[in-house]
């Protein structure tokens, strides 16, 4: 095994949790404080250390907000002309 692997191992009790998919509102609702937390890092700036991380952690809370808070469909809003035919 070599020593980068052996890192990652010693770690990853605390790194697993960021890059689990949440099953519950808590878990989630930590996944997101994580994702504040690497942003407020400076994760956001692509070329940052955190990045890809930040980037990881980000589409799994879009999954999990995809799944349990869908968009409603849009609807239409009429005004002073006619509404298009699809509305």
């Amino acid at each position: 095994m070599n020593a980068r692997l052996e890192a990652a191992l010693t770690h990853w009790v605390y790194v697993a949790p960021l890059l689990t998919p949440p099953s519950t509102e808590a878990e989630y609702n930590a996944l997101v404080e994580s994702l504040d937390a690497l942003l407020d890092a400076g994760a956001s700036d692509e070329f940052h250390p955190l990045a890809t991380l930040a980037a990881m952690v980000g589409d799994l809370v879009s999954a999990y907000e995809q799944a349990h808070y869908p968009m409603p469909a849009p609807r239409c809003i009429l005004a002073t002309e006619p509404a298009p035919a699809r509305c």
